[in-house]
């Protein structure tokens, strides 16, 4: 449960983040109170795709993408090394802070977690914007401020950590360098070796299928597109082929194994609706807007005819029992009556037999 909150708040900050040209990203996360989960895990992310994992079973970071070794082999032959040694650091540096954490909070058992985000974004216009944010028990914790070169406290927990932070001016420094050049830079070079994976341009497959809705007398109507590349999409519901629909529901773009993407979108209308409705995709790989339309299923009827299956069903088993009851009450009754003659025969002969002399 743990980790699928955590992969879930992974993705609420990359679908939360500002959106680039290119990304690089990176995720920490540690836990406390979890036995048989990894008390540390890390993962990087180029333009949405995982480029780097480590946690704290196997202490060693993995490459997740081949060009990614190309690059060490070539610029870096040490990162891997360094990479896995940086984040054993790491480990122990989450393990004291959510000690400490939790005595700000007056917290002294339980299950406990806290998320690192950080990493830059090349913008269209060919400037940096670096992101670097902490959160604790899936709530915002503290963030820094890169124009203004500060931490910033999103609870009050976090002023003590803002304060000392904010006093250590060589860290601070060491930030902007950091967002200037050091990011900057191994983003340049993992865009370079990972040119033919993120520029690639794969199709979506669209699906739309429906379902009862939550609501009495409703529909909902899924819009599913998976396995594209790049991450960019547009999936909308439209109503009589020129009405967007606002109110259709989404969890953002997730992430596939295989490298693409997927996204849901959900809209619930009236069962009685007799519109059009159909699904728009925009996605860069098409050369035009994929517009698939709902053509409302079996899937209502069969439930439907379901449920009257399951009454008539009962009903018939009820009307058999009923049936066989009084089925039973007949024989039992005639085997009574009879079972009453044989007795009064019986109690005739045997008062006949005495009767003699």
């Amino acid at each position: 449960l743990i980790f699928t909150v955590i992969i879930i708040i992974i993705i609420i900050i990359i679908n939360g983040s500002p959106a680039g040209l290119h990304s690089l990203l990176h995720f920490y996360s540690g836990t406390e109170g979890l036995p048989g989960f990894p008390k540390f895990m890390a993962v990087g992310y180029v333009d949405g795709v995982q480029i780097e994992y480590y946690d704290s079973w196997s202490e060693k970071v993995v490459p997740r993408q081949h060009w990614m070794e190309e690059y060490s082999q070539a610029e870096d032959p040490g990162y891997w090394e360094g990479r896995t040694q940086r984040l054993q650091q790491w480990r122990q540096t989450f393990k004291t802070r959510i000690h400490n954490y939790m005595q700000l909070y007056n917290q002294t058992s339980g299950v406990h977690t806290l998320q690192h985000i950080c990493g830059c974004k090349l913008q269209g216009d060919a400037t940096i914007d670096g992101v670097m944010k902490y959160g604790y028990d899936g709530e915002d914790f503290i963030s820094f401020d890169k124009e203004k070169l500060m931490w910033v406290a999103a609870v009050d927990q976090a002023i003590p950590t803002r304060n000392q932070w904010n006093a250590d001016t060589a860290y601070i420094q060491a930030l902007k360098a950091y967002f200037e050049g050091q990011c900057n830079e191994l983003l340049s070079k993992f865009i370079h070796y990972g040119n033919k994976t993120l520029e690639q341009k794969v199709r979506p497959e669209v699906t739309v299928y429906d379902k009862p809705g939550s609501e009495s007398k409703s529909v909902s109507l899924t819009c599913m597109a998976t396995g594209f590349h790049p991450r960019a999409v547009d999936v909308s519901w439209v109503r009589d082929g020129n009405t967007q629909m606002s109110n259709a529901y989404t969890a953002g773009i997730l992430p596939n194994e295989d490298g693409t993407f997927q996204i849901k979108r959900t809209l619930q209308i009236d069962s009685e609706d007799k519109r059009s409705y159909a699904c728009h995709v925009d996605h860069s790989s098409l050369e035009e807007i994929m517009k698939v339309p709902w053509v409302p299923s079996n899937g209502l009827a069969t439930w439907i005819i379901i449920v009257i299956v399951i009454v008539v069903v009962v009903v018939a088993v009820l009307v058999a029992a009923v049936v066989g009851f009084l089925i039973w009450r007949i024989r039992r009754h005639g085997a009574s009556n009879a079972t009453s003659a044989r007795f009064l025969n019986s109690e005739a002969r045997s008062r006949a037999s005495n009767a003699m002399p």
